[in-house]
């Protein structure tokens, strides 16, 4: 079995869809899976592409392609990655996807070491369905908030135009509060009653909806114009 849903898929099923701002849910420790150090789906596909602005620069894009259901055990992972904190969490996706591998890791990496300042972890995320705009959080003010997609090769050393042209792995780098947005914003995207099929998280030179020095993310449901481009026919 797909191991979103193996670990994620009968809490997923017992987290409310609607209607909007009615019901909610209180994700915590508790509550959420332990992530395991790798697992693997079958279900989630990234395709790499670019965005050009003004014919003088190019910001890296990712494409992802999710269906609703997958799109919701998605969010759960990353909430269980971003409340639980691993130091890595590694979630393998199929041959005919890009990206190969979605990783999470620890913003603190090692625990033993102390970061400098406040150090403050994620206890509970309490969880209201909502309607998403195709551009979610254009306006916001503090990019730090906002989720980091960080591509490169596995081994994070691409040095020949080769080796960049073959990043396979994203990063998931960041804050708490980065991570759980984007798992907020992939429940809501996979809610029965979402009629926005696409939703473009863009860089600083357009619709800010990633950190800075993030890869762009676009969000492909089905039925949507980009689910025309899923690397597998469905």
């Amino acid at each position: 079995m797909d191991d979103l849903a193996r670990l994620f898929g009968e809490l997923t099923g017992a987290v409310p869809d609607g209607p909007p701002g009615e019901v909610d849910f209180i994700f915590s420790r508790e509550v959420l899976p332990v992530p395991p150090p790798e697992l693997a789906t079958e279900r989630v596909f990234v395709s790499k592409t670019y965005h050009d602005y003004n014919g003088w620069y190019r910001a890296d894009a990712l494409i992802l392609f999710v269906d609703p259901v997958a799109s919701r055990e998605l969010g759960v992972f990353l909430l269980a990655c971003a409340l639980h904190d691993p130091v890595e969490a590694r979630l393998e996706l199929p041959l005919a996807s890009d990206v190969r591998r979605f990783v999470y890791r620890s913003p603190t990496r090692n625990g033993a070491e102390v970061p400098v300042g406040l150090s403050q972890r994620a206890q509970t995320f309490r969880y209201f369905p909502s309607q998403e705009r195709k551009h979610p959080w254009l306006g916001e003010a503090d990019a730090r908030t906002l989720p980091l997609l960080a591509l490169s090769t596995s081994d994070e050393s691409p040095l020949t135009p080769s080796d960049w042209e073959h990043r396979d792995t994203v990063f998931v780098e960041g804050s708490a509060a980065g991570t759980v947005r984007l798992a907020e914003l992939l429940l809501n995207a996979g809610c029965s009653w979402n009629l926005v099929r696409e939703f473009d998280l863009e860089g600083d030179a357009g619709f800010r909806g990633v950190a800075p020095m993030s890869a762009e993310l676009q969000i492909a449901l089905p039925d949507s114009f980009r689910w025309l481009a899923h690397p597998v026919s469905t």
